[in-house]
């Protein structure tokens, strides 16, 4: 129904932000990151999800589209709602959670609060191919391997990389670290490239 609110910060609370659209209070559930970037008396975008319940409706508030899709994605997963995943994006920070994810990470994701060891296999297991990762929180190293074949299908690979503006060294270290992953075909290491990029 919402896509995003626009108005100002008129009251910061536990969980929860106040926003002012033209004298209506719209009270947004938010977790510890997108709090921190509410101040009272700013005027801000907050992403939006609403929670239909037979008997509630709540209105969630992502203060990035990143946070918010990691939102939808948690929910997805059986087990996991609103305020569960609210609670887990207060924990971890978006690129952590889905490196922890990609990664297979249980002990760490078990730390946030809210996630026992049979919620966090699940989001492994569902959400694995799902989230994107940022090079950097690979447990991979995303090095140039100096004993690694490069083959038909990664130049291929490398090549469209390329194309599309990354330079040759780090098209390279994308592809050998997609390689590592288990991708083989051209179309599988770019899309493995992307997913870690």
């Amino acid at each position: 129904m919402f896509n995003y609110i626009c108005g100002e910060i008129v009251e910061l609370g536990n969980g929860f932000v106040v926003v002012d659209i033209n004298g209506v209070g719209f009270e947004l559930s938010v977790s510890g990151y997108t709090m921190a970037d509410c101040q009272i008396g700013k005027r801000q975008r907050l992403y939006t999800y609403m929670s239909v319940k037979e008997d509630d409706i709540s209105l969630f508030g992502f203060s990035t589209l990143e946070e918010k899709a990691m939102f939808l994605h948690l929910i997805s997963v059986s087990g996991i709602g609103c305020k569960v995943a609210q609670s887990i994006l207060t924990g971890m920070d978006c690129n952590s959670l889905a490196a922890a994810i990609f990664n297979g990470d249980i002990r760490l994701l078990t730390k946030v609060k809210g996630l026992g060891k049979k919620t966090a296999e699940r989001l492994v297991l569902e959400l694995k191919e799902k989230v994107v990762v940022e090079a950097k929180d690979m447990v991979l190293p995303i090095t140039q391997n100096p004993d690694m074949q490069i083959n038909k299908e990664m130049s291929n690979a490398i090549a469209v990389l390329c194309s599309l503006g990354k330079s040759q060294a780090d098209a390279q270290k994308l592809i050998e670290a997609a390689a590592q992953l288990g991708a083989s075909t051209t179309e599988e290491l770019i899309n493995m490239a992307f997913r870690i990029n």
